[in-house]
């Protein structure tokens, strides 16, 4: 199992490798669990305003696979459980990062 330094790291870069650059702001991440019970890491995205214009659908499925693939690669068992927001939708909710 990959450090949560580690996982955090190769998230971020994944995720501007498939949805941009400009389009990715942050990533942060915690330790859950799945709707099983099993280990999980929440994984919040944090990207820019409007870029959801910019991002395809097939963009983000093409992110989902590659951080499945390094979860996997990794051999960390863990689910990743990813969420997309701006920093204005953090702000105005009630997350940990806020």
């Amino acid at each position: 199992m990959l450090d949560d330094a580690e996982t955090t790291r190769m998230i971020e870069e994944t995720a501007k490798s498939k949805l941009g650059r400009d389009n990715v702001v942050r990533v942060f991440a915690e330790p859950g669990s799945d709707w099983t019970g099993k280990d999980a890491l929440r994984i919040t995205i944090v990207i820019t305003p409007g870029a959801l214009d910019r991002i395809t659908g097939d963009d983000l499925v093409d992110n989902l696979f590659a951080i499945h693939t390094s979860f996997y690669e990794a051999q960390d068992d863990r689910m990743p459980i990813i969420r997309y927001a701006t920093e204005e939708e953090l702000a105005a909710g009630d997350e940990p990062e806020c």
